[in-house]
């Protein structure tokens, strides 16, 4: 369960505060509005409550259930102003307004809020035949204000979000460039091993053999020393060659560490048993790239709490899977996030799955639907950089 924020704390508090100021005002009126209480104690219930669900990220409600509860929100409000001739009633719709924006975009919320202004304001006016045009114009720049300031609000948490994204890549891209840096200097010390002492070893060893058959006595036996320390030091520089060339590898798990490090509200589980050739950038970016995708994907839509990734060679292709224990909606829509991954696993030949899976979500074996996303990638089409 995650916290409840600063917002929907003062939208809560906003919304029992004008609550408890109407029963103060219904308790002092007549008995024609005390004996509507039981209607004030039900719309404001309803209203706190649609509220309630409908900043709740966590229920991973569908869109139609979501603008059911805005809609039933709205209303009873609306219910309220019918039946109560209370002049300040307008502030529900300003916290009701502050949540459209998080579902449209800020030219539909203007005019959503222009007709929801001129219907409440019309029906008081009709209602309980008074004069509401200083009203509607000061309660509309409130409405307009909270309409901009959510909408601000929602702009800044995305570029924040873009940020630590960017960074992350950034992060990770520096790394990968130093891992290939690292092995492009062993690749070089490698080379320079085999064609420079090796060369001369070699050309040091038929000489000692020229030298044995020119000698004898003694002497002969030093250079047969000398000839068999040459071949073992000249076996002895192969072997560390081959060693050399043999670790190129990117240490895929590190770079997959410091990706995921600070990623806030998950718990990653890592299963990393292949070994990513370190010549071969561009499937090291790719299989992070998806990573990353999946990741965002699992923090906006799926409320998961928990997130696992496996990566495993299997005879000539790499597979990566990953998932999480969050919810996923009755239906699956692929967005931005999802066609670019397939894009970028396209490029290199692979193919890419995206199903529903069951994850135990308790020690009870509670099981449930997540998201799992399986990514196959060749390893002879990779492709070097």
């Amino acid at each position: 369960m995650k916290k409840i924020s600063l917002s929907d704390i003062a939208g809560i508090g906003t919304t029992v505060i004008v609550f408890v100021i109407s029963l103060y005002w219904v308790s002092h009126s007549s008995e024609t509005f005390k004996d509507k209480l039981p209607i004030l104690y039900l719309s404001f219930l309803i209203y706190l409550v649609c509220f309630i669900l409908v900043t709740r990220d966590e229920l991973i409600l569908s869109l139609n259930k979501t603008l059911l509860l805005i809609g039933i929100q709205l209303l009873s409000s609306f219910v309220l102003m019918i039946n109560f001739q209370i002049e300040f009633l307008p502030i529900l719709t300003i916290i009701w307004i502050s949540i459209i924006p998080h579902y449209f975009s800020l030219r539909t919320t203007i005019v959503i809020l222009f007709l929801v202004l001129i219907v409440w304001f019309s029906l008081f006016s009709y209602i309980w035949h008074q004069k509401v045009l200083f009203d509607a114009l000061l309660y509309g720049c409130f409405h307009f204000f909270s309409v901009l300031m959510s909408y601000h609000a929602i702009e800044a948490e995305k570029a924040t979000d873009k940020a630590h994204r960017l960074n992350r890549e950034l992060e990770t891209t520096q790394q990968l460039l130093a891992e290939a840096s690292k092995q492009n200097e062993r690749t070089r010390i490698a080379r320079d091993l085999h064609d420079l002492l090796g060369h001369h070893l070699t050309a040091l060893i038929i000489n000692l053999q020229v030298a044995t058959r020119l000698t004898d006595g003694e002497a002969n036996e030093k250079v047969e020393q000398c000839h068999s320390l040459a071949k073992l030091l000249l076996s002895d520089v192969r072997e560390a060659v081959s060693t050399l060339r043999e670790n190129s590898e990117l240490n895929f798990e590190q770079i997959l560490a410091l990706m995921i490090k600070n990623i806030p509200n998950l718990e990653f589980n890592r299963a990393i048993k292949a070994k990513i050739p370190a010549d071969n950038l561009s499937l090291a970016k790719t299989l992070l790239s998806c990573v990353q995708e999946a990741i965002t994907n699992s923090l906006r839509h799926s409320n998961a709490t928990k997130f696992w990734i496996s990566l495993a060679q299997q005879d000539n292709h790499f597979l990566l899977e990953v998932y999480d224990n969050g919810k996923i909606k009755n239906k699956i829509i692929e967005g931005n996030g999802l066609t670019g991954m397939r894009e970028r696993v396209k490029e290199l030949n692979g193919k890419i799955e995206i199903k529903r899976t069951k994850i135990d979500t308790t020690n009870l074996n509670n099981q449930k639907d997540s998201l799992k996303i399986a990514v196959i990638l060749p390893i002879q089409r990779a492709v070097s950089e």
